[in-house]
């Protein structure tokens, strides 16, 4: 009793101390370039591997709130292209690009270190849900496999919804223009075999402005 009590007055004190800041909201959008992959994890016998990386990119827009210099909480809408190039996948021994489009919602409770001249550093960590839009397989001319087309859904390629983690580091300027690194870890097994997993792994790079 005494602990729910304790706890009680620590969320009351927390919300009072929000409920009194004046809080600032910024929009803003960001272009970014991306190195995804896949981590592939053998069920039977418990081995994992990457999938040789490939290119990809991302749009987003933003929305953020801010009840001080150094704290914010920022969402979003992102279109993303993820995949990998599987060099031994489920299509056979020779090359398959797989080119995957999503739309991301993030979350995001971002860190600021603000400077004198307005600018500050950042760092910004949350989770994301995914909805795969589409996709697409590309063989080799000398693919002699059997070649499939690339569909969403328990019975297809991937499964169509997708969540994780990601985290970004950067810094932004007086004027608004930020840039920063990041990795989005996907935790949804994404495979529809039973043989083995698939989960979602990028490095990425955005350049942005805020207004």
């Amino acid at each position: 009793m005494k602990k729910f009590i304790l706890l009680s007055i620590l969320v009351g004190f927390f919300h009072q101390q929000l409920s009194a800041q004046s809080w600032k909201y910024q929009y803003g959008i960001k272009l970014g370039a991306s190195v995804p992959g896949y981590r592939l994890s053998n069920v039977s016998t418990g081995t994992t591997r990457e999938a040789s990386n490939t290119l990809g990119f991302s749009v987003t827009g933003t929305a953020e709130a801010s009840p001080s210099r150094y704290f914010a909480i920022q969402s979003g809408l992102s279109f993303q292209l993820l995949g990998a190039q599987l060099n031994y996948s489920e299509f056979g021994k020779t090359n398959v690009r797989q080119r995957t489009f999503w739309l991301q919602v993030p979350l995001n409770v971002m860190a600021k270190l603000p400077l004198k001249d307005s600018s500050n550093f950042f760092i910004a960590a949350g989770p994301y849900g995914g909805l795969g839009l589409m996709g697409a397989n590309n063989f080799d001319d000398s693919f002699t496999g059997t070649r499939t087309d690339f569909t969403f859904g328990s019975n297809g390629s991937q499964k169509r919804f997708d969540y994780g983690v990601n985290l970004n580091i950067g810094y932004q300027v007086k004027r608004g223009y930020n840039i920063a690194i990041g990795y989005m870890m996907g935790i949804a097994d994404l495979s529809t075999s039973t043989r083995y997993q698939q989960r979602n792994r990028a490095w990425t790079v955005n350049v942005g402005y805020s207004f």
